[in-house]
């Protein structure tokens, strides 16, 4: 008998809470999006939770909006979390297996990355996340997966993705106002990469970028495994905001500005008009604003150059800078920039290009630009990790009135 499965990814985006709900046959590949929803936020800053309440009520107007598209109850979902006081590092870990040799199983696996935690941490900081990357058994090393086989010693080299617990015990605070039980807690940029990256471009070694609001993740990827992460304190909205002051215009003009003419080299730019003009407001309060379009290159060029020295700064600390056959792979609202990808190449001194969201059934028209790349890596991380339905069937569409009032209005 088929048994559906049903996944649902939550991105708590500084800017916006993106939800995605997807299901999938049991015996299907690609799932189907059936419910997406967004929501500004103005809760956070650069990743982290500065209000609990306004957090909350994003979360919930993104949850019920999902809810009403999908017309299941939300019940669980896997959840992204960012901000720069995420940190990854390297560990090991080493067990003994029996004297006499022994089939490696599932416990030893467990106890052997168990080991591997067990490294002098701050007493503020959490472990989120183990990756294995390879295995050494015995005398022999570069084993990807030990499951099976017999020996004595298993070591294992891990990733470690840590947190700081003021910001994660946060996060779960907003989660339980909204009574929404976390599936898993993943770092964004590992989310955004498991979205569009390949298994081959892992294995080559390539470096997701994904360029949000307030912040810009990075993950690099060498021999299949994650190397490398760091999540930097500078996102598009640095490029609207200097727009504002560059251009003496409010914060609104400016995101037009950006979204409508900015351009990521000022070669790129149609047409040969030194001028840009923005129509705002509508009816008898419609007017037409010139800008210089010198000014919005300039604003435009510095911050990207910043975004992108900093990233070549990660990549020269553990020695990949323009080393990365698989090239660059940019995610993220920032990605939407026109010819970001040609400016990426060229100061980053390799190929790059802007992640292609997979084709899914369903709503994903909705979901095909790179903002939602996160949220969709949540999604499917929530899948592969969830046996179970973690949403329960309404048995038709929800009523008018549906999450907000049920779980916002309790809070603990």
């Amino acid at each position: 008998m088929n048994e559906t499965k049903y996944a649902v990814g939550l991105d708590i985006g500084t800017d916006t809470v993106k939800v995605v709900v997807g299901h999938v046959e049991s015996q299907g590949k690609i799932p189907t999006i059936i419910g997406v929803g967004t929501h500004k936020n103005s809760g956070m800053r650069k990743g982290t939770v500065v209000n609990l309440d306004r957090t909350a009520e994003a979360v919930d107007r993104a949850l019920e909006a999902a809810e009403r598209m999908s017309g299941y109850q939300i019940d669980r979902a896997t959840v992204s979390i960012n901000g720069s006081h995420i940190i990854g590092l390297s560990s090991r870990g080493v067990i003994a297996v029996g004297a006499g040799g022994q089939t490696i199983g599932h416990e030893e696996l467990a106890r052997v990355e168990e080991a591997a935690t067990v490294v002098q941490l701050p007493a503020n900081r959490e472990i989120l996340d183990v990756t294995p990357r390879s295995y050494k058994l015995d005398n022999q090393d570069g084993i990807r997966d030990p499951f099976g086989m017999t020996g004595v010693r298993l070591e294992v080299d891990a990733y470690m993705i840590t947190a700081l617990a003021p910001h994660l015990k946060n996060l779960e605070k907003v989660l339980s106002m909204t009574e929404l039980p976390p599936h898993r807690v993943v770092a964004s940029g590992l989310a955004a990469a498991r979205a569009v990256l390949s298994d081959n471009s892992k294995e080559n070694g390539v470096v997701l970028v994904d360029i949000g609001g307030t912040t810009t993740n990075v993950a690099v990827y060498e021999e299949g495994d994650l190397i490398h992460t760091a999540i930097l304190p500078i996102g598009s909205n640095n490029i609207t905001n200097d727009l504002a002051i560059g251009l003496k215009t409010d914060l609104d003009i400016a995101e037009k500005v950006k979204i409508e003419h900015a351009v990521a080299a000022p070669e790129l730019r149609r047409g040969s008009s030194d001028r840009i003009a923005v129509k705002v407001g509508s009816g008898a309060t419609a007017q037409t604003l010139q800008f210089d379009a010198e000014i919005i290159d300039e604003v435009v060029e510095a911050r990207l150059a910043e975004i992108f020295e900093l990233v070549n700064h990660e990549l020269k600390k553990i020695k990949r800078l323009a080393k990365l056959p698989g090239g660059a792979v940019l995610t993220g609202g920032g990605a939407k920039l026109r010819g970001i990808a040609d400016y990426a190449r060229e100061v980053l001194s390799m190929n790059a290009h802007v992640g292609q969201i997979p084709e899914f059934g369903g709503m994903d028209d909705k979901v095909s630009s790179p903002e939602f790349a996160v949220v969709l890596g949540l999604m499917l991380i929530d899948l592969d990790s969830a046996p179970n339905e973690n949403t329960r069937a309404r048995g038709g569409f929800l009523p008018k009135i549906s999450g907000l009032f049920k779980r916002f209005g309790k809070k603990n």
